[in-house]
C-alpha cells in the first residue's frame, strides 16, 4: 500500500508502455505475450492512480529531481488519473481484440501500439507546454503506424491526409510555444498561470496570440467545427480496428483545452473565448448528428458518434457549471469505450464474423447512442440539468437534445442494417474484448454514485487553479530512488 500512495507511481503509465514497446521490438517472437503483460501492468498502474487520487493524494513526479518550472514534472490529480484509466480501459480492450482476431501480424504492430499508449498517457500527465507537444508527437508517431495496420490503398490515402493535418497542427503548436516562451519566459502550465496575468500591457496582445494559437491546435485535435473535416475522412476510412484505438485522441484535445482554460482563463479573455468554444461544440454535435443520419455504414456512423462526443465534451467543459463539468468527466470513458466497441463490431461485420456477436452489436449501439442504461445517458441527463439551470444555456440544451436524437436515429438505422447479416463465428477472445469494453460502460452505470462523487471532486479541483499551481511549483524535491 505504501507504493500505491507513492509519487513514483505517476511515472508508471509512461514508463510501462515504453518498456513494453522496447521489449516487443527486441523479442518479436514473444511479442503477443509481452504486449499483453505490459497492457495488464499499465491497466493496474492506472487503477492505482485513480485509487490514490480518490483518497485525495495527488502526486507530482519530478524527472531527474529537477524542480518545476525548470525540470519536467508529471502530475496525477483526479482529472489526469481518470483520463489515464479511461485510456487504459479502452486500449486494453482494443489490444485484446487485435490479438484475438490475429490482426497483429503487421510489422511492429505491438511496439507502435505501446508508443501510441505512452504518448496519450504522457499528454494527460504532463504539466508544461513543450512536453505536451513532445507527447503529442510520440502519440502521433504511434498512431500513424497503427492506422496502417492491414492497410490497402484506401486506408493509406486516409492516413496520408491524417499525417498532413497533424503536421500542420504541430507547426502551429511550435509557433504558439515559441510565442509564449518569448513573451513569458516559461512553458510550465503552473508558472504561466502566474506570469501571464502579470505581463506588461504591451506584451499581453502577443501572449493572447500565443494562447489563442494553442487553443486552435487543441480544437483541431478535438475536431471541433470548423476544423472537423479531417476526422470523418480519417476514422471512417482506416480499418475499424485502428479507429477503435483512436477514440480517445479527440478527447485529449478537449482535455488539453480544459487544462488551459482552467489555468489561464484571464489571459484568454475567458468569457468570449468560452462562448466561442461553446458555439463550436454545439456546431460539432449538430454536424455529427446530421452526418450520422446520412450514413449507412456502421463504421461511418461510429465515426460521427466520436465527433459528436467531442462536441459534447467541448460544451460541458465550457458551460461554466460544476455539474456539467462533472457530467463530462463521467461521459468521457463511457463514450470512448462504447465507440471503440462499435468500431470492433464493424470490423467483425466487415470480415464476415458477426455470426455469434450480435448481442455485442446491440450493446455497443445502445452505449454509443447514449440510451439507458448506458453511463453516457446518465451523463447527458446531468449535463442537461446543469445547462437548463442557466437561462443563457437553455438553447444549448435544446441543441444537445436535437443532436442526440439525430445520433440515436443514425445508430439505430445502421445497427438494424447490420443485424440481419450472417457470417462466421467471432473468436472467444474477440467476444471477451467486446465484453470488456461494454462491461466498462455498464460498470460506470452500476457505480454511478461513487463515479459522480469522484467526478464532482475532480471538477471542483479543476476550478481551483491555485491548488494546481501550488502542487506543481511548491513540491518539495523528491529523491529519484525509492
Amino acid at each position: 500500500m505504501a507504493f500505491i500512495s507513492s509519487p513514483h507511481l505517476v511515472i508508471a503509465p509512461v514508463a510501462l508502455p515504453l518498456v513494453s514497446a522496447i521489449l516487443t521490438l527486441m523479442f518479436p517472437r514473444f511479442g503477443r505475450g509481452l504486449s499483453l503483460l505490459g497492457a495488464v501492468a499499465i491497466l493496474g498502474a492506472a487503477m492505482a492512480l485513480v485509487v490514490q487520487s480518490a483518497a485525495g493524494n495527488d502526486a507530482v513526479y519530478l524527472l531527474g529531481n529537477w524542480q518545476a518550472p525548470y525540470g519536467i514534472a508529471l502530475l496525477s490529480d483526479r482529472l489526469s488519473a481518470w483520463a489515464v484509466l479511461a485510456t487504459a480501459w479502452v486500449l486494453f480492450g482494443v489490444l485484446l481484440f487485435i490479438v484475438g482476431g490475429d490482426q497483429d501480424r503487421g510489422a511492429y504492430a505491438h511496439p507502435l501500439f505501446h508508443v501510441l499508449w505512452m504518448g496519450v498517457n504522457g499528454a494527460f500527465l504532463t504539466t508544461d507546454v513543450f512536453n505536451l507537444f513532445v507527447f503529442f508527437e510520440v502519440m502521433l508517431v504511434g498512431s500513424y503506424g497503427v492506422a496502417l495496420l492491414g492497410a490497402g490503398p484506401r486506408e493509406a490515402g486516409a492516413t496520408l491526409r491524417y499525417v498532413a493535418i497533424n503536421l500542420a497542427g504541430s507547426a502551429l503548436f511550435l509557433i504558439a510555444a515559441g510565442l509564449l516562451y518569448g513573451v513569458a519566459g516559461s512553458l510550465s502550465f503552473a508558472d504561466l498561470a502566474q506570469r501571464l496575468p502579470a505581463l506588461p500591457a504591451a506584451d499581453q496582445p502577443l501572449a493572447r496570440v500565443g494562447v489563442g494559437l494553442l487553443a486552435v491546435v487543441f480544437l483541431l485535435k478535438a475536431a471541433a467545427l470548423p476544423l472537423s473535416a479531417w476526422l470523418p475522412q480519417t476514422y471512417g476510412r482506416i480499418s475499424p480496428v485502428s479507429a477503435a484505438a483512436f477514440t480517445l485522441l479527440t478527447k485529449l484535445g478537449a482535455y488539453s483545452l480544459l487544462r488551459v482554460t482552467s489555468l489561464w482563463g484571464s489571459a484568454l479573455d475567458e468569457g468570449s473565448f468560452s462562448n466561442g468554444v461553446l458555439l463550436a461544440g454545439v456546431g460539432t454535435m449538430l454536424l455529427a448528428g446530421f452526418g450520422a443520419l446520412a450514413s449507412l455504414s456502421l463504421a461511418q456512423v461510429a465515426t460521427w458518434g466520436v465527433l459528436g462526443s467531442s462536441g459534447f465534451l467541448l460544451i460541458v467543459f465550457n458551460a461554466g457549471s460544476l455539474q456539467t463539468l462533472a457530467a463530462g468527466l463521467m461521459y468521457l470513458p463511457a463514450s470512448a469505450a462504447s465507440a471503440s466497441a462499435l468500431y470492433l463490431v464493424a470490423d467483425l461485420h466487415a470480415r464476415g464474423r458477426l455470426g455469434n456477436a450480435k448481442l455485442w452489436l446491440l450493446a455497443a449501439a445502445l452505449c454509443a447512442a447514449g440510451l439507458p442504461p448506458a453511463a453516457s445517458f446518465l451523463a447527458k441527463i446531468q449535463a442537461l440539468h446543469g445547462l437548463l439551470a442557466s437561462p443563457a444555456h437553455v438553447w444549448v440544451a435544446f441543441a444537445l437534445l436535437l443532436a442526440s436524437l439525430l445520433l440515436v436515429v443514425g445508430f439505430a438505422r445502421a445497427a438494424l442494417r447490420v443485424a440481419g447479416s450472417g457470417g462466421d463465428q467471432a473468436s472467444a477472445v474477440e467476444r471477451i474484448a467486446l465484453c470488456w469494453l461494454c462491461g466498462g460502460v455498464v460498470a460506470v452505470t452500476l457505480f454511478a454514485a461513487p463515479t459522480q462523487r469522484y467526478s464532482l471532486a475532480a471538477a471542483d479541483g479543476i476550478t481551483h487553479a491555485d491548488s494546481y499551481v501550488r502542487m506543481v511549483l511548491g513540491t518539495q524535491s523528491m529523491r529519484a530512488q525509492p
